[in-house]
């Protein structure tokens, strides 16, 4: 199983391997419903819809090379792929799974520190797939605080 991290690093999210060498980078927009991923093999667009942002995807919506959706998900060359997510109090976790691959996503919930990523399986693609779902679940992340922040302000009644 390879371990790799995800840091923050001039704006972007840049995943490293094991090794030190950096396989790819991730840059979003402020609210994380689009950005682009750059690996060795170029730029791709993705994005992220729906309010709680449980599904994202990477290049064209209708025929992405990437879809994470806990409904449906989908990577060409892969067979049975599924994607579930969960949190807990400190962490929020990505789980993709395909014949003979597993990829474990970990980010801190409160946004300190890299996001932790153990893969096991070589397929093509396979970088971008783990920033998509680094991207997935980061947006997931940002969803989740500004719901929180909303429910805050009307229990107490915002700011006056």
């Amino acid at each position: 199983m390879d371990r790799q991290t995800i840091t923050r690093e001039s704006g972007a999210y840049v995943l490293t391997g094991a090794d030190g060498a950096v396989r790819g980078s991730l840059a979003a927009d402020r609210r994380l419903r689009r950005g682009t991923i750059t690996t060795a093999a170029g730029v791709v667009p993705v994005q992220s819809a729906g309010l709680r942002r449980r599904a994202a995807w990477a290049g064209a919506e209708r025929d992405p090379l990437v879809r994470l959706d806990p409904d449906g998900a989908a990577i060409p060359g892969l067979d049975h792929v599924r994607w579930a997510l969960s949190r807990d109090r400190g962490h929020f976790y990505g789980v993709l799974t395909a014949d003979r691959v597993h990829v474990g996503i970990t980010v801190p919930a409160g946004g300190r520190g890299p996001l932790l990523v153990m893969a096991e399986g070589d397929w093509p693609g396979r970088d971008l797939a783990v920033l998509t779902a680094a991207f997935a679940l980061l947006a997931r992340r940002r969803a989740d605080t500004m719901l929180t922040a909303a429910l805050v302000g009307a229990a107490t009644g915002g700011a006056r």
